[in-house]
């Protein structure tokens, strides 16, 4: 016996199981229906570019935007020179991108912080470096003593 609570069992003796309805499954059913009905309209207006617009503008996320892509697909099996369907599958893969790219996270670039120790060092070392410049170019132009 299954304790699931998708599932129920129609007897004791391990007899055949069926599905026992549940509001998240039946909101799923009702959106999958929607979702088909919307289709058949579209099918049924397919020269008409408002029809495929107002399927599409049904999917605001990635998942809907794949059903959506998914139909395309299919269309473009069954008559593979359609131009609204190669066209609404490009949109699809459009705004498919847009919503992927939205969703990736707005975090800035690690800011570069110049440190007071830093800033100290590299002035010593360029002091360094011109004293030593300074000191070689006055021992070069003085020469050697007799």
């Amino acid at each position: 016996m299954d304790d699931s609570p998708f599932l129920a069992s129609a007897g004791a003796q391990g007899a055949e199981t069926t599905a026992t309805p549940t509001p998240a499954m039946g909101a799923m059913a009702g959106a999958a229906l929607d979702e088909a009905a919307a289709w058949a309209d579209v099918q049924a207006r397919w020269s008409d570019p408002a029809a495929h617009q107002a399927y599409l503008a049904r999917f605001p996320d990635l998942d809907g935007l794949t059903t959506a892509g998914r139909r395309y697909r299919d269309a473009l099996a069954a008559r593979p020179g359609d131009t609204m369907a190669l066209a609404m599958k490009a949109e699809v893969v459009k705004r498919a991108t847009v919503v992927g790219l939205a969703m990736l996270p707005r975090t800035a670039p690690p800011r570069v912080s110049t440190s007071g120790w830093r800033r100290i060092a590299i002035f010593a070392m360029a002091a360094s470096i011109t004293v030593a410049a300074g000191w070689m170019a006055w021992k070069l132009l003085t020469g050697p003593r007799p």
